[in-house]
């Protein structure tokens, strides 16, 4: 008999079935603690940047002052919008990439009416004005995001390379309107002075945030019950786990598709109304300001939670502008953006990381203190069988 040792794993992963909120909420913040020190400390090993003035300012970059501080809500809010915009998609597994085009496109349509309708109705008609740029950009973000959708249902295209490229065509068409306008400001330019002085989305309490904000929380609400309560929100739900099972159940997944699609390129082309109609009055290449993109790292942090990410669309706009005021404030040390961009990918990289922890646990394997519990005892022959002993045949039964 050989005896032949088992060799334990350290550790084994489990996938967890169920954690309660409050560990979940720790694990995130835990994590996003450790993220934001080890960014500091990299700043001090590779400048010799002391972390705790780093960090101080990176809370100046967004709370010290009123002006910062409601510039910091603005941007969140916007983002927020963007971010509501790509959950029913991104929950359908439709990775809507274009978010950036169906902004633009939404900015461009606002821009559009500000200019031809300005010129052609008379003076104190601007509420008229304010309601063609909202139909017109809610129109133009959904029919955007409506040609993927169509290839999406009916051919089954990739949605993701096609709706990145209609990025690229919406920039086009913001240059060329931005050609023809344009005056005296070059072909990149327009001067919301002279060309948007109409239809211009009035202030709420002298500040532009205001209305950004309240526009957010609207949207949150609706997505919330849209997601949560409706049927159109089960049905997506249900496509997104499974186009077999949502087709055997009775669902028009081609319906489903499009329907969802067009809710997120609407909420987009509000985005694009809010940023020119009620912040720059104007529009250009990069009006978006690639939210389409960093608006991807929020749903994703969020899980596709409409709630939680209102929380990381907010963290990530803190983060964004924290680091510009420590690249600001440390401008003779950091002369680029490479450190900062260091530092801003190791936060998001620890906050990925944390999903882990929250859908598995990791068990340590103790060792055995019986040496013989993790042997195996192999026979090196196997026995042999004993042949049954024969039995006496019954005697016959005598025939009457």
């Amino acid at each position: 008999m050989t005896e032949k040792k088992e060799k334990t794993p350290l550790f084994h992963v489990v996938k967890r079935s169920n954690i309660p909120l409050w560990q979940s909420i720790l694990i995130r913040l835990g994590f996003v603690v450790g993220a934001v020190l080890v960014g500091m400390l990299v700043l001090l090993i590779t400048r010799g940047i002391n972390p705790f003035e780093a960090l101080y300012e990176m809370f100046r970059g967004s709370f010290a002052s009123p002006n910062r501080f409601f510039n910091f809500l603005k941007d969140g809010a916007l983002l927020l919008i963007v971010g509501l915009a790509l959950v029913p998609s991104f929950k359908m597994k439709f990775w809507n990439l274009g978010g950036n085009g169906q902004i633009l496109m939404g900015a461009l349509v606002t821009v559009m009416c500000m200019y031809y309708l300005g010129n052609i109705l008379p003076a104190g008609y601007d509420w008229l004005i304010i309601i063609c740029m909202f139909i017109s950009a809610v129109l133009a973000g959904a029919i955007w995001a409506l040609i993927p959708a169509l290839f999406k249902a009916f051919f089954n295209t990739n949605e993701s390379l096609f709706t990145l490229m209609m990025n690229y065509i919406a920039v086009g068409l913001v240059s060329a309107f931005i050609t023809v306008v344009s005056s005296g400001g070059g072909s990149h330019f327009i001067d919301p002075d002279m060309i948007c002085a109409h239809g211009r989305i009035p202030q709420l309490f002298g500040k532009e945030a205001t209305l950004i904000v309240i526009a957010s929380l609207i949207i949150l609400a609706f997505m919330i019950y849209y997601l949560r309560f409706s049927k159109h929100g089960y049905e997506l739900s249900v496509v997104g786990e499974s186009e077999n099972t949502a087709r055997y159940v009775g669902i028009n997944v081609k319906k489903v598709i499009i329907r969802t699609i067009l809710l997120s390129g609407a909420i987009c082309g509000i985005a694009g109304f809010l940023i020119s109609g009620a912040i720059t009055y104007s529009v250009t290449e990069t009006s978006a300001a690639n939210m389409g993109f960093t608006a991807i790292i929020a749903v994703w942090l969020a899980k596709f939670n409409p709630f939680i990410t209102a929380a990381t669309s907010f963290f990530v706009v803190f983060v964004t502008t924290g680091m510009g005021q420590v690249q600001l404030a440390f401008s003779d040390v950091l002369k680029n953006n490479a450190s900062g961009d260091i530092v801003m990918g190791l936060i998001y990289f620890f906050i990925i990381g944390c999903e882990f922890f929250i859908e598995y646990k990791i068990i340590w394997n103790k060792k055995s203190k019986n040496p013989l519990e993790n042997v195996i005892s192999e026979p090196t022959e196997a026995p042999a069988l004993e042949a049954p002993e024969p039995q006496a045949e019954a005697p016959a039964k005598e025939e009457k």
